[in-house]
């Protein structure tokens, strides 16, 4: 495993963690309505991004791919459906299921070079469901001081430089994947 994959999976790993200790500190202030979408939500993303991570790291093997990013995506999902209720587990499982399956054939389908763009875009969606929290959960939408742009641009700028980060990491993956060029000018010559 190179260090982009790392960075992809501990990113996820993270994100899972946020949101599942998010949802159970806050599941009497969210509707069951705004739990399951913030479940089905992460489960699809998270799903949809380590199946395309894990349908281009396992080229040719479309098998183990869907079964990896099936298993993980469920499990994410089952899990922070688990914060809240039970019928949120179970569309968290299905959720994460279903995205697992379709980023395998999807991560199976494009160039390394797509899927890396593809992956930053699900990564972004998926670590943007914080904001989720801090909709569903603020009743008022008044702006009060200054503070209340200040805190949201220097997360934003974090976020950016962050996921910026992650696709450097991610040129480097980039070659990893490639084949190896064969040397036909050398085996035509002895």
């Amino acid at each position: 495993m190179n260090i982009f994959t790392a960075y992809i999976f501990l990113s996820l790993t993270a994100l899972i963690l946020v949101s599942t200790l998010l949802l159970h500190r806050h599941r009497t202030r969210l509707s069951g309505m705004n739990g399951m979408m913030i479940t089905m939500y992460l489960g699809m993303n998270t799903g949809l991004t380590l199946g395309i991570l894990l349908g281009a790291v396992y080229r040719g093997d479309l098998f183990s791919s869907t079964l990896l990013s099936i298993l993980i995506g469920g499990v994410s999902g089952c899990i922070l459906g688990a914060s809240c209720n039970t019928v949120t587990s179970i569309e968290g499982l299905m959720s994460g299921i279903m995205g697992g399956m379709m980023g395998a054939m999807l991560g199976e389908m494009l160039l390394p070079e797509k899927s890396l763009i593809f992956i930053n875009i699900f990564l972004s969606l998926s670590i943007s469901a914080l904001f989720l929290f801090k909709i569903f959960l603020d009743s008022s939408s008044m702006i009060k001081s200054m503070k209340d742009f200040i805190k949201p641009a220097i997360f934003f700028i974090v976020l950016a430089l962050y996921l910026l980060s992650g696709n450097l990491l991610g040129d480097q993956w980039i070659e990893d994947l490639q084949p190896a060029p064969h040397h036909q000018h050398e085996m035509n010559h002895p």
